[in-house]
């Protein structure tokens, strides 16, 4: 089995675990398709110090590489980079994406950060066909989970990676199994990459419940947390509820 495996940060580190360690998989038939950031750096290393072939190159730009390869699958797990139909074809679109939201809920990107701001009580993971659409094919597994009052963005994308750990070999079992899928039902919501509110709200304008869930949603170290625009015109960075407080009652 030879594997395209478009993939960043410990998402792909995790998969990639389970893919190498479950199913004879051996180094040389594994292409991945990745980013040469200082927060991918450890899936980077892993890749090198076991020998699997990688390229920063982007996947879409490298079709001819691709049918060199001869995959029987591609693999797309937090790439940034929507894969075009003409890799879909090379492998008769056993294509399989993994998604950090119950889709076709908010689809795009920062599910975990406006599932918060949104005063959603669930999110989970989907595993889903890829298709020409931006995170609308059909579902090949999903798995939901609880977002508590204490959760922010940074501990919603944590758990919801070990979501898609433990659940990675279910799914792709039933991808090279040749499931057909389900079709995505519910609302459909999209969100950009882009840092919503910019990252800073007017704090005359929230109450307390509102603020707080700017701030967990904001949370995500080491990027700058959530940013208040002060009465006085002055800027605070809020991490904590109990800083909160004191900025709500200024």
């Amino acid at each position: 089995m030879r594997i395209i495996f478009c993939g960043y940060g410990r998402a792909a580190l995790e998969c990639l675990y389970q893919l190498t360690g479950n199913y004879d998989i051996k180094p040389s038939d594994i292409m991945v398709f990745t980013y040469d950031t200082s927060e991918n750096e450890e899936f980077v290393n892993h890749l090198k110090v076991n020998n699997i072939r990688l390229t920063y190159d982007n996947v879409n730009s490298s079709l001819d590489l691709i049918r060199e390869f001869c995959p029987d699958c591609v693999l797309s797990v937090y790439y940034r980079h929507i894969l075009s139909i003409d890799i879909l074809n090379i492998v008769n679109n056993k294509a399989m994406n993994l998604h950090p939201s119950l889709l076709p809920a908010y689809k795009g990107a920062k599910s975990s950060v406006w599932a918060i701001l949104n005063n959603e009580k669930y999110t989970g993971v989907s595993f889903h066909y890829m298709d020409s659409g931006i995170d609308t094919g059909r579902i090949i597994l999903q798995k939901e989970i609880t977002i508590k009052e204490e959760d922010t963005a940074y501990s919603l994308y944590h758990k919801l990676i070990g979501v898609f750990s433990s659940n990675f070999c279910e799914a792709f079992d039933l991808l090279m199994a040749g499931y057909n899928g389900m079709e995505q039902k519910g609302l459909s919501s999209y969100y950009s990459r882009k840092l919503p509110y910019e990252g800073k709200r007017e704090i005359k304008d929230l109450n307390l419940e509102d603020a707080w869930r700017f701030v967990r949603a904001m949370y995500f170290p080491p990027y700058k947390g959530a940013v208040f625009i002060l009465k006085d015109g002055s800027r605070v960075e809020v991490n904590s509820i109990e800083s909160l407080h004191q900025y709500m009652e200024v």
